[in-house]
């Protein structure tokens, strides 16, 4: 015989707590449905004030989503704590969260969020946003690692290569970030990121045909960016193609409306230098100079050497002059006047007294030229010592 329970309710009352709750949860559920047609069309508001009805925990997350739809990530933010307080081990909730954290650079806390999702999970998109995560806190060592890991996990993670790919290149490990990239490409054979990272790799190993290639395939992908026909210009200068050089840097002033940008004249100089067209060279050079505002002494310097190489050795004596008055440490000015000087004068005196200031001005000159000096200078005290 069972003795009855104190306070025990009727069996009725059990029934309509029962029904109680199965409204409620229809209603919170109902909400939470409405809320969700209402952001899938694209009614933040109407949808954030719908999800508000609702008694279920979940809302805050939704409302979160919301809001980072929306690109209110403080807000975003203060939802996804709420419902992390209810329950702090929802995976989704969690990388959601650090996700808001690293769009905020709260690197540190996004860290931290992160590194319990990797702990847990080796999942390689935790991985990616935690390199990320440490590549906005300035520690591009334990950025690369996380991206290395991503690629361990995941071959072809498209992200995680890509940033292997542009540290390596940024670390001018230029075959290593080939190795990388020629990994992706046939598989994204016009994936425009990849190219660019394979033609920029190719132009610093000094594969100009090549680079100047893959820099004309962005082209016809209609990535059209300055930077480059300027990078296809510069292939053509060091292809020695001097002339379509300067063709591409004059189509790329006109059409980017940079006419008067100092350096692209300055290029254009330095091709019809090359073409041993010194009046159009000197042209370019001066029109550089008349554009800038900083100091001249590229241009100058650059005056003066086609001038040198051209035997027109008074003009180019002249402008080495002006090179370093513009910029008085400038080696290489310093160092050719000393040659013309030593090649055109019958001073002996002066000869060596060119060679001796200039040792004097810069004695940790490279090896070769202060081999150079010492060897005139040697050769001029003896001269000097046998003309009595």
């Amino acid at each position: 015989m069972f003795l009855p329970l104190k306070n025990k309710l009727p069996l009725v009352d059990l029934v309509l707590v029962f029904v109680l709750i199965v409204c409620v949860n229809q209603l919170n559920a109902q909400k939470l449905d409405e809320g969700d047609s209402l952001f899938a069309f694209g009614y933040y508001d109407k949808a954030i004030k719908t999800y508000e009805l609702s008694n279920d925990p979940i809302k805050n997350f939704k409302i979160a989503k919301v809001h980072e739809i929306n690109g209110n990530f403080k807000e975003a933010q203060l939802y996804l704590e709420k419902y992390i307080e209810k329950d702090s081990n929802n995976t989704l909730v969690n990388f959601t969260y650090g996700k808001i954290l690293q769009q905020q650079k709260q690197n540190k806390k996004a860290i931290s969020v992160f590194q319990e999702l990797t702990k847990k999970y080796k999942n390689p998109t935790y991985f990616y946003y935690l390199g990320i995560c440490y590549e906005q806190n300035q520690k591009p060592k334990n950025a690369y690692e996380n991206y290395k890991e991503v690629v361990r996990l995941d071959n072809l993670h498209l992200k995680g290569n890509y940033k292997i790919a542009l540290f390596d290149l940024r670390s001018e490990k230029w075959d290593t970030a080939l190795e990388t990239i020629e990994k992706i490409i046939p598989l994204h054979p016009e994936n425009i990121e990849f190219i660019l990272l394979k033609a920029q790799c190719l132009y610093g190993k000094s594969e100009y045909k090549n680079a100047k290639e893959a820099f004309e395939k962005l082209i016809t992908l209609n990535y059209i960016e300055q930077f480059v026909y300027e990078k296809i210009a510069l292939c053509w200068m060091k292809l020695n193609e001097y002339q379509k050089s300067i063709d591409t840097y004059e189509s790329l002033m006109i059409q980017f409306e940079h006419i008067d940008n100092p350096d692209f004249h300055y290029n254009i100089g330095l091709n019809y230098g090359y073409l041993k067209n010194l009046k159009l060279a000197e042209k370019h050079f001066m029109i550089s100079k008349k554009l800038k505002t900083a100091t001249f002494e590229k241009e100058y310097f650059s005056i003066a050497l086609f001038n040198q190489e051209n035997g027109n050795l008074t003009k180019a004596l002249t402008y080495y002059n002006k090179t370093i008055q513009e910029a008085p440490e400038y080696l290489e000015a310093h160092f050719q006047i000393a040659l013309i000087t030593d090649e055109t004068s019958k001073d002996l005196n002066l000869k060596l007294k060119t060679y001796e200031n200039f040792k004097t001005k810069f004695p940790d000159m490279d090896n070769k030229k202060l081999a150079y000096v010492d060897h005139r200078i040697t050769e001029l005290k003896k001269e000097i010592h046998f003309k009595g």
